[in-house]
């Protein structure tokens, strides 16, 4: 359980009056008719992956910037590549930001196992 799950369960209990533990239980013994919607975020924990990658690429890049100066390469094709990975980079934090915020509005479970560490892969 993720903190931010944690802390959603710790504030639903204290709303409703109970403890952590009897709002779970409570939620358990009446759940026969509940459903518990998951969305598969696997294609976005590669996407995250793939964007660690890219940010591997990019300091190994300025590492040879740095070692050999920006004479070797074109200056402008160099901002433009880097402002396209930037570019990339914000538009998928973004998007799985809003997918975030829509399951929390939705009440959705995301499977999220390794999704915040994917870069660790």
């Amino acid at each position: 359980m993720t903190e931010h799950e944690k802390e959603a369960l710790k504030r639903k209990a204290a709303k409703n009056g109970m403890t952590v533990s009897e709002y779970a239980r409570t939620l358990l013994a009446n759940s026969d008719d509940a459903t518990i919607r998951v969305i598969d975020t696997e294609p976005l924990r590669k996407a995250a992956h793939e964007l660690a990658k890219q940010g591997t690429n990019l300091n190994q890049f300025m590492k040879f910037l740095n070692t050999y100066g920006i004479k070797v390469f074109d200056a402008g094709e160099a901002q433009r590549v880097l402002a396209r990975e930037v570019e990339t980079f914000m538009e998928v934090a973004e998007a799985l930001a809003a997918l975030r915020r829509e399951a929390d509005r939705n009440n959705v479970h995301l499977k999220i196992e390794d999704f915040d560490n994917a870069e660790n892969d």
